[in-house]
């Protein structure tokens, strides 16, 4: 979350305002450029990745968990078509929606203020105040202009202004962020989706328990309630979710027309995700 300079100022004390010809849209609990979609790519021993992705980084080691598989294809192309229509029609996209300080949906970056779970696979005490690593304000000299990259920097190495203070989505109980757009696999999950991820050890131990930024991670739910019983699992078990299969499509189908009624899906790929999740393995 280091674009959150961008949203709340480097005072971190109110949002800052959006001019009305910018939209700002947050695809929460995914990680940049966003993941595989589907529904059985959140699955154990079905579509979900035995082994982590790699980290980002010189020789920086592969993830715990396995990778996010929140998409964000749907949502972009129901905003092409919005912003399209916008230039050419003046017709307006929905309205912006991304977590704020006036909601309380963005908090400082750590687990007790973020509300997150402690959950199978991870630390208890993760994530860490320190997870996202903070902007520095450096003092370059007074010849240099950082706004623009231009002029002389005369301080070598540059005096450290300011550290900002990195801010987070809040999360609900699962540990799922919260203030972003209507996406199906986030109003219907199969786990807790990260936009982060914790660098394994191995051949590559050097940064083994650190967490791995743009690399996101997942931790699904358990299949029973014994089995989540077992394994100290705070989060509902997919049977006490959504009862059976056909459960689980009928919450897939209310969080299509959900995004479609808010203009954040369109109905071709509303469709095309009820398919996926009739053809899916979820409580087969």
């Amino acid at each position: 979350m280091k674009l959150t300079p961008e949203w709340i100022g480097t005072d971190a004390k109110r949002d800052l305002p959006l001019p009305p010809n910018v939209r700002r849209y947050y695809i929460g609990s995914s990680n940049h450029g966003g993941g595989a979609g589907g529904f059985n790519s959140s699955l154990p021993g079905a579509g979900l990745p035995t082994a982590g992705p790699v980290c980002p980084g010189n020789n920086y080691g592969t993830g715990v968990l396995p990778a996010n598989p929140v998409a964000h294809t749907e949502t972009v192309n129901a905003l092409r078509v919005h912003f399209r229509n916008w230039v050419m029609k003046g017709v307006e996209p929905p309205a912006s929606r991304w977590p704020q300080l006036a909601d309380g949906t963005l908090v400082p970056a750590n687990k007790k203020d973020m509300g997150f779970p402690t959950l199978p696979q991870l630390r208890a005490t993760v994530p860490e105040p320190d997870f996202i690593m903070p902007v520095i304000d450096y003092d370059w000299g007074a010849d240099f202009n950082p706004v623009d990259g231009s002029g002389v920097a005369s301080n070598a190495p540059p005096a450290i202004k300011q550290v900002l203070s990195m801010f987070a989505p809040k999360v609900d109980r699962d540990g799922n962020e919260l203030g972003s757009v209507p996406v199906v696999l986030l109003d219907a999950p199969l786990g807790t989706y990260l936009g982060w991820n914790i660098t394994a050890g191995g051949a590559r131990p050097f940064h083994s328990g650190q967490i791995c930024n743009y690399v996101g991670g997942m931790v699904p739910f358990a299949r029973t309630e014994q089995e989540r019983r077992t394994n100290n699992d705070p989060r509902l078990s997919l049977q006490e979710r959504y009862g059976s299969h056909d459960g689980y499509v009928m919450a897939v189908r209310q969080a299509a027309a959900r995004a479609q009624a808010q203009g954040f899906l369109l109905p071709d790929d509303a469709a095309a995700l009820i398919r996926a999740a009739q053809e899916s393995l979820v409580l087969r």
